[in-house]
């Protein structure tokens, strides 16, 4: 069938919905491409499709849909379960016996059958009234049809027309009422019902020749008939597996409900949990969505979030009670949800709210309902309302602070917005209703512990036991996607969002100067608006990403690679282009990590295993390449974070480790002359600790102590930044690899800059050349630091590298200051990419 034949058709069918808005929505090619034949109201898709296919009976003489894992129909297998054991199941699927039919089929007469004769089989191949002449006769069937000595042949009988059922094909065998056999039964049992009675009977009955692989949409109405289409269409689009034989039942149902749209359906008189449930409320949802509109959505109290084009999820006003606090966050709201890129912001500013408005209600006699009588001591009750709920652990320390930021926020921005003007919704509100920079709780504290988490816990997460439990629980997929995050520490939503095609190579200088392709993981980050970011990974999390890729490519041979999700969704998926579910991902690591032995801590303690969720890794992500040195701005980069205080949040170091790395270090500083500054020091008293905080300022290989220097913070050296001559330089092993690269570029430059002969006088040669008391000064203290370390029993020197690891990872953080002339020459410490490689590396150089 072409659609061309049938565009009138389709034209009729979409005018009731277009008033509606609905049917410039349907795709007729992509319903005709699936199996819609609009000229006779019927949807009969392709076995192979793989949302709407189905598997036809293996049995031979079968012609019904499989329903056993075996693929057998039901009755064919019971039929197998009762065959003898040991019975071969090729051999049984040719030989089982044919279906009987116990209802009468739509043949039709062996006389009548000819255009405008038709009639259906009765008995013995007749219609009733050819059964009653045979008899009357006394002849045999075919004496009956062929004629004998006695009669001639029968003649063919006027049809009655086709039953008056519009999803029934078959022809009527009595002329009043026009209904076939079965339908006429059953109009016989309702009590037979005439005149309008009979039409609104008619059209609530359903098919007698039900076959399981076509869908019949005769009988619907306009448009509820076009919402069961867009509904189809939708599960198409979605992935979401549907058999003919459930939408059937679907159709059945509203055409016994006699609806005119799915949206009026009385849900609850269908059984919960069938699959005819289920795509009548997907596409009831689908349709609702199709007719939504911004300015609809906002008029009711909870909105739909995909109407605004993001993600599934409500946002909720109906728990705030106060007239005008509902207006004014609806008006809020329809403002900051086209502004931002994800909904979550606007959605814990509505559960502050909801929580303002319970506060407001439950505290003023008049349960706030008028915002002129609204007082600044009503702010001051809602936050003792948290402070009470955080008391009794309802409530966290963190949601307790961000809601009230939340607030205040958003009666900052109500009141910018104008909502508190004379005929606005928060009219009348005083000017002091807000919260005050006081009123503001304290972050949390930088000795409070991260949600990092520790490399111990982590060993025991990758151990190939754990991960092979993993594996058996949730599959290989899933046990690859933990592999990656611990190592590539992404978002968790960046994660699942990756596609087939996330593996990369870029060209890089190895060491050896050398040109080498280093693989790169490409992905997007839709939360900072980054498209196709390129990060660093080392070899063995590409062998993870390419052994994922073999997996999908053998799970979906069909689909392009280019439209494959590297991890694909479990559910409605059939060709593999949707990506996995994050909410699945939480979950199915929650299972297995509370499936896992016991967790140790560093110390040997038990582990609190609430704190391992998939994003805790991202925190160890940082924490890790912190404690390795990389500086602040490229682990900023790394992460995706604009701002660098956004990292900054992800790992901690401690005030209290900070001053035992300091203590540790303190005995070991050298100055200029490689001479210990403090020989017989083992731990600095707090005043001395004060005083150094005070009277020092970070320069590139040290810290300074000149007090003009320090007063300018680092921008004002009287000697021009000669720190290795100069008698206020300090130095300790922790800027060893700082101290380290600078030799080796003043040697470089050493031996570059004698040779610029013609392009240097003689006195800018002599400045601009390293000179050897310099590269005297900055070897003696190199040496004094790494002499120092040796020296140190084994114990003392794993506290003095730990207590290196701090410092430079609160150096990390810092702006240091680099004189003009020292700029390109003299840089942080390159960046660390992967220091759970060199972290495994020295591990072996040590079991070496």
């Amino acid at each position: 069938m072409t659609l061309g034949g049938s565009e009138t058709t389709a034209a009729r069918w979409s005018r009731p919905a277009r008033q509606g808005g609905l049917g410039g929505l349907i795709d007729w090619e992509t319903l005709r491409r699936l199996g819609l034949d609009i000229s006779t109201a019927c949807f009969a898709p392709d076995p192979g499709d793989l949302v709407f296919g189905f598997t036809a009976c293996k049995a031979a003489c079968c012609d019904q849909v499989a329903k056993t894992s075996l693929g057998l129909c039901w009755r064919c297998d019971q039929l197998w379960q009762k065959t003898e054991p040991g019975a071969d199941f090729e051999a049984f699927c040719e030989t089982v016996p044919e279906r009987l039919r116990h209802r009468r089929s739509a043949a039709l007469c062996r006389v009548c059958r000819t255009p405008g004769h038709e009639r259906p089989v009765r008995a013995h191949g007749l219609c009733a009234a050819c059964e009653n002449a045979m008899a009357k006769r006394g002849q045999s069937p075919d004496e009956y049809v062929a004629g004998d000595e006695e009669f001639p042949p029968a003649i063919p009988r006027p049809s009655f027309g086709r039953c008056l059922v519009a999803t029934c094909t078959r022809f009527a065998w009595r002329a009043r009422p026009a209904l076939c056999e079965q339908h006429y039964k059953t109009w016989d049992c309702a009590g037979r019902p005439t005149g309008t009675s009979l039409r609104s009977w008619c059209a609530r009955q359903r098919s007698i020749d039900r076959d399981c692989r076509v869908v019949v949409l005769a009988g619907l109405a306009g448009g509820v008939r076009l919402e069961v289409l867009y509904g189809l269409q939708r599960a198409a689009g979605a992935g979401r597996r549907t058999r003919p034989a459930d939408v059937q039942a679907a159709v059945n149902i509203i055409r016994a409900q006699q609806v005119a749209s799915v949206r009026e359906l009385s849900m609850d008189q269908i059984t919960p949990g069938t699959q005819a449930h289920r795509f009548l409320t997907f596409t009831a949802d689908q349709v609702t969505l199709a007719l939504a509109t911004p300015a609809t959505e906002t008029a009711k109290d909870d909105w739909d979030l995909r109407v605004f084009g993001h993600i599934p999820g409500l946002l909720r006003f109906s728990p705030i009670s106060q007239a005008w606090l509902k207006e004014t966050a609806k008006a809020w709201a329809a403002e900051r949800i086209d502004t931002v890129q994800t909904p979550r912001v606007v959605q814990a500013a509505l559960r502050s709210l909801g929580a303002l408005s319970e506060s407001l209600r439950r505290n003023r006699p008049d349960g706030g309902a008028d915002p002129r009588l609204i007082a600044r001591a009503d702010l001051a009750a809602f936050a003792s309302d948290l402070s009470h709920l955080e008391a009794k652990g309802q409530l966290s320390p963190l949601t307790r602070r961000s809601w009230l930021l939340h607030i205040g926020q958003f009666l900052a921005e109500a009141r910018a917005m104008g909502l508190s003007r004379p005929g606005r919704p928060m009219a009348g509100l005083p000017e002091d209703v807000i919260f005050r920079r006081g009123d503001r709780l304290r972050s949390v504290s930088a000795d409070e512990p991260g949600r990092a988490l520790p490399q111990t816990v982590i060993d025991q997460l990758l151990d190939p036991a754990a991960l092979d439990l993993l594996e058996t629980m949730h599959g290989a997929g899933v046990r690859a996607m933990i592999e990656l995050q611990a190592r590539a520490g992404r978002r968790t939503g960046e994660l699942c969002g990756l596609r087939h095609d996330c593996l990369g190579y870029d060209e890089i200088l190895d060491e050896a100067g050398q040109l080498r392709a280093a693989p790169v993981l490409i992905h997007d980050m839709p939360k900072v608006a980054i498209k196709r970011y390129r990060l660093p990974i080392d070899e063995e999390t590409a062998e993870i990403i390419r052994e994922q890729q073999a997996r999908v490519r053998a799970q979906y041979p069909g689909t392009p690679a280019a439209a494959l999700a590297l991890f694909p969704a479990e559910l409605m998926n059939p060709r593999g282009v949707k990506a996995a579910n994050v909410c699945t991902f939480d979950a199915h690591c929650r299972e297995w990590v509370d499936q896992l032995p016991e967790l140790l801590g560093p110390g040997g303690e038990a582990y609190d295993r609430s704190g391992v969720v998939p994003y805790s890794f991202r925190h160890s992500f940082a924490q890790r390449h912190a404690d390795s040195g990389t500086p602040i701005e490229v682990l900023a980069e790394l992460m995706g974070h604009s701002r660098l205080t956004t990292t900054q949040a992800y790992f901690r170091v401690t005030s209290k480790r900070k001053r035992k790395a300091v203590d540790t270090l303190a005995a070991l500083q050298v100055d200029r002359d490689a001479k210990r500054t403090r020989p017989l020091v083992e731990r600095l008293l707090d005043a001395e600790a004060t005083r150094d905080t005070v009277g020092q300022v970070a320069v590139p290989f040290g810290i300074c102590t000149e007090p003009t220097n320090v007063k300018a913070h680092g921008q004002a050296c009287p000697f021009r930044h000669q720190c290795f001559g100069c008698t206020y330089f300090r130095s300790d092993p922790s800027f060893l690899p700082e101290l380290r690269g600078h030799l080796t570029r003043l040697l470089a430059d050493q031996e570059r800059l004698r040779a610029a002969v013609p392009e240097l006088e003689e006195w800018a040669r002599h400045a601009a050349v390293p000179s050897a008391q310099e590269i005297a000064s900055l070897r003696r203290i190199i040496g004094r630091c790494e002499e120092l370390v040796a020296n140190l029993a084994e114990d003392e020197r794993a506290e003095v590298e730990d207590a290196v690891a701090v410092l430079r990872r609160i150096r990390a953080q810092l702006d240091t200051s680099i004189p003009v002339r020292l700029r390109g020459v003299i840089s942080q410490p390159s960046a660390r990419l992967f220091p759970n490689v060199e972290r495994d590396q020295q591990a072996s150089h040590g079991d070496n």
